[in-house]
């Protein structure tokens, strides 16, 4: 099993809307690129190199996009935005109302927050392994 290696350039030149290196200086990208990995292992268990290069950094950008939410808007001020339901707007003093999106749990949920998380959970149910059902051997009820 190999490990991928994703660079600050690598990540740049994936997704160009982190190409600023005043606002995304390469030690900050550097530090979300490793936070990604702690969420989302290097080491290839079943998934291609690229699809896993790509899993970590969607889910870099998806930390980047949650660092930079406004406190007093929560708002993100960088690219990806949040996402969620529009449940309410109003026109004069613009004014959105977001619903979070459905999810079976906390991590789900947050994960669905920003646009590179959802593509990040998308790509990650699509290329997960999973186990396989043999039916008629002697352990029917086993997952393999």
């Amino acid at each position: 099993m190999s490990e991928v290696v994703i660079t600050v350039a690598d990540f740049r030149t994936a997704f160009p809307e982190f190409n600023n290196t005043t606002t995304y200086p390469d030690a900050l990208l550097q530090r979300f690129l490793t936070q990604a990995q702690a969420y989302c292992s290097p080491v290839n268990f079943r998934v291609k190199p690229a699809t896993r290069v790509l899993l970590i950094q969607l889910m870099a950008g998806h930390l980047i996009t949650l660092n930079n939410i406004d406190p007093t808007t929560h708002e993100s001020t960088g690219s990806g935005g949040i996402t969620g339901f529009e449940t309410s707007a109003n026109v004069g003093g613009v004014s959105v109302t977001l619903q979070a999106p459905i999810a079976k749990d906390a991590y789900e949920q947050w994960i669905q927050s920003t646009g590179y998380g959802q593509q990040y959970w998308a790509l990650l149910m699509a290329n997960s392994p999973t186990g396989v059902h043999y039916v008629g051997t002697p352990r029917f009820m086993g997952i393999r």
